[in-house]
């Protein structure tokens, strides 16, 4: 196999979920015939899922085949020296038609006991409903011994910390800090490739068959941060035109890019760079060859790409690197 660059396009990879929807489907044009899409994976290289090359010389291909075959060539060798050889993200569009359920992930050192990955994320919220909300932490102060009887006494929703939320708000969630998305809001996830999640609560939901879904709960004691070090919200200017940080963390990059009549040029070469769109419709220019971008698309730039550039009025994407 020779080594080909362009942007790279994958098969979404869908998920039905109890408290899925249709707007995967309706708003961000992801074919499918599942009636409660919760998840599209839009790059995965994990033993959950692995995507699909949808586009170009590789169409049909796993990601993780071209990967391994062109590992630098893909990710830039800086990241094949602190991540390894495979892409370390998973990037996801969640579309939370009901709540989910109240959960938390490992850190690092806690998932590698088990032979995983932390998960660490952030979202970006392309859609929400009035008087929608997510949950982060505990409203007030909560320790080991008082979370037990919280639990025992099934009282848990109140004492979390509920956060409104509209479009363009964006949210960074560190392993270990309790959280949930609720319901009526559509997000963009950028996380580290786990799927490790441990269920503390379920609003006691049945499922289809009648059962109840598995809570996690002495995993979930185990891996729980009670006081959050980061900050939960990220703050940007949401009309702002250009380039934006909304996070630089140690397990990705995220900035927000809004386009009127400018153009953005990425000449990144130490890191592969994903682009995901969330509003409006542009244009993405690689190597003289134009590619359409549309909301809901997300593409992967090479690092050996040649400069590339994005070009719309009205676009707004996030733009991941390493």
């Amino acid at each position: 196999m020779e080594l080909t660059l362009y942007p790279l396009k994958c098969k979404p990879l869908l998920k039905e979920k109890i408290w899925g929807g249709n707007e995967l489907r309706d708003f961000l044009n992801k074919s499918s015939s599942l009636e409660k899409i919760g998840e599209s994976w839009e790059v995965a290289s994990i033993p959950q899922g692995i995507s699909t090359i949808a586009n170009g010389v590789y169409e049909g291909k796993k990601l993780s085949q071209i990967t391994s075959a062109f590992a630098k060539a893909i990710l830039g060798a800086p990241v094949i020296e602190k991540f390894g050889g495979q892409v370390p993200l998973l990037i996801k569009f969640i579309d939370a038609s009901d709540k989910l359920s109240v959960q938390l992930h490992p850190d690092d050192h806690l998932a590698k006991t088990i032979g995983g990955t932390g998960k660490t994320e952030m979202w970006y919220v392309l859609k929400a409903k009035e008087g929608a909300h997510i949950i982060a932490g505990f409203k007030e102060d909560i320790d080991e011994e008082r979370l037990s009887n919280i639990l025992k006494s099934n009282t848990l929703e109140e004492h979390l910390n509920y956060i409104p939320v509209k479009e363009g708000d964006a949210f960074y969630i560190s392993a270990g800090l309790i959280h949930a998305i609720g319901e009526g809001v559509l997000i963009a996830e950028i996380q580290q490739p786990s799927d490790i999640t441990y269920r503390i609560h379920d609003y006691n939901r049945k499922q289809e068959d009648g059962s109840y879904r598995q809570l996690h709960l002495e995993e979930a004691r185990e891996a729980i941060k009670f006081k959050n070090i980061e900050t939960v919200k990220l703050s940007y200017e949401h009309s702002k035109v250009g380039s934006q940080v909304l996070k630089h963390s140690p397990y990705f990059k995220t900035d927000i890019i809004f386009l009127n009549t400018t153009e953005h040029v990425i000449e990144r070469t130490d890191s592969l760079t994903i682009l995901m769109v969330v509003k409006g419709t542009g244009v993405l220019l690689c190597d003289s060859k134009n590619y359409e971008l549309q909301l809901g698309d997300t593409y992967i730039i090479p690092a050996a790409c040649s400069v590339s550039s994005v070009k719309g009025e009205g676009i707004k994407f996030l733009e991941v690197y390493l």
